[in-house]
């Protein structure tokens, strides 16, 4: 089941970062590391040319979360593998320690516990993610013990990211910057430098400052740590799901109940919209109105108002001419939205999460549609098809050829498996590659 799981977890991840390849943000980035001058055998997704692992790492796993359209677990906000793959892949080595890096995100994040540490404004990908890269290439290094401990303390002192720039071109560099860290942090250790090798449980340590030992789970945190790593080592598969649309997860439920909605309106001018999410569903959106398309990436009320006037959210809906657009401009300035412990559809009890979307018409008829588990999670994963043409969408938007996203494709599904990595380079080469258009 994992290795299959590895697969679609792959291929994702790469089509989210291809896609991102004429994005602006992605420009300036590339700009940047041609200006440091680094060389490597790391392949750079968006490009096809190679780089240091250090800096591969740094590159792939922003453009994984450039467009927001990377890999999440439903039960916390974290997004897995745009930081885990980057700094496996950039050593060039197999991914057998993707379980590893997969369970320990879950369980330190269990731990803090996370919704305290989301809270307080830190982007759980970019702070527990750089403690998961660190132990998934422990794992695969087969490092020691004292050069693992010695890892983490390094890696612990990098640990950032903020929630408020969620919207901008940073929040995505988080993600590059915790695989950069893991991957340094690493080497590093293994040539023999030195941290605190107790800096996570230390006083003032990454659980102390980053958590809160008052609201962690009850018990010896060390026993605690071990029984949630056994745990998420087995049961990761079952709190993981592939994005069906480039947009910050907060707004997926939402988007699912207004095309529900859509195919019951047939056509039926709307005059007001309501959003009733659970509480703290709206944590991680920005503020009304979104000020630009990235924005928009987490804007409720604008990805319903796609969703109810279009039919889909599509990358498309996400460039500058689609945001521009005075129909959903009309249409989002009529969304509200709110948090409410008791859904005000359906049963009041509900797990991770709900939304609630209720449209009423001109002519007064009101319409609702409630949705609990997305499409895409694991609980109800997307098919094959759609996730190839989730695939082909994203490649042939960074500009990859026909040809070249099939054969990536093939490529990446036998890497999951233990085929060469030579074959994804080859498939990612620059002669493969055409203009795109901007996602």
């Amino acid at each position: 089941e994992h290795e299959e799981l590895l697969g679609r977890i792959l291929v994702d991840t790469v089509a989210s970062a291809v896609a991102s390849a004429h994005e602006p943000a992605e420009r300036i980035l590339q700009n940047w590391a041609a200006g440091e001058g680094t060389s490597g055998r790391a392949t750079v997704w968006t490009t096809g040319r190679t780089a240091s692992a250090a800096t591969a790492a740094l590159l792939n796993g922003t453009a994984g979360h450039q467009l927001d359209y990377d890999d999440i677990s439903p039960s916390m906000p974290i997004h897995p593998s745009t930081v885990l793959i980057p700094a496996l892949l950039g050593t060039g080595r197999l991914l057998q320690a993707y379980d590893v890096g997969a369970a320990v995100f879950r369980a330190v994040a269990d731990l803090l516990p996370q919704h305290v540490h989301y809270a307080r404004g830190w982007h759980t990908t970019s702070t527990v993610g750089r403690l998961a890269a660190v132990a998934a290439l422990a794992r695969l290094v087969e490092a020691t013990p004292d050069t693992a401990r010695h890892a983490f303390g390094i890696v612990a002192s990098t640990a950032a990211g903020s929630r408020p720039n969620f919207g901008s071109m940073t929040k995505p560099l988080h993600a590059g910057l915790a695989a950069r860290d893991a991957v340094i942090a690493v080497d590093l250790a293994e040539a023999g430098f030195t941290a605190n090798p107790h800096e996570l449980e230390s006083e003032a340590g990454f659980f102390d400052r980053y958590g809160d030992p008052e609201l962690a789970p009850l018990g010896d945190p060390d026993e605690t740590l071990v029984e949630r790593l056994e745990y998420w080592l087995d049961a990761w598969p079952t709190d993981w799901g592939i994005k069906r649309y480039p947009a910050c997860y907060g707004t997926h439920r939402s988007i699912d109940a207004g095309l529900a909605l859509r195919d019951r309106l047939a056509g039926a001018a709307i005059r007001e919209v309501r959003i009733t999410v659970h509480p703290r569903g709206t944590r991680a959106l920005v503020a009304f109105p979104p000020a630009s398309a990235t924005a928009a990436k987490f804007s409720a009320e604008y990805a319903v108002s796609v969703a109810l006037l279009r039919g889909a959210v599509l990358l498309a809906d996400f460039t500058d001419d689609a945001f521009a657009d005075p129909e959903v401009t009309r249409l989002m300035h009529a969304v509200s939205i709110a948090e409410s412990a008791e859904p005000p559809v359906g049963t009041p009890t509900f797990s991770g999460g709900y939304s609630v979307v209720e449209v009423v018409t001109q002519d007064g008829e009101r319409h609702a549609e409630r949705v609990d588990v997305t499409r895409g999670d694991g609980r109800n994963p997307l098919s094959d098809t759609e996730l190839r043409d989730k695939f082909d969408d994203c490649c042939a938007t960074g500009g990859l050829t026909a040809e070249a996203a099939s054969a990536l494709h093939t490529a990446l599904v036998a890497a999951s498996r233990g085929g060469a990595l030579q074959h994804v380079a080859t498939a990612l080469a620059p002669e493969h590659r055409t203009e795109g258009r901007q996602a």
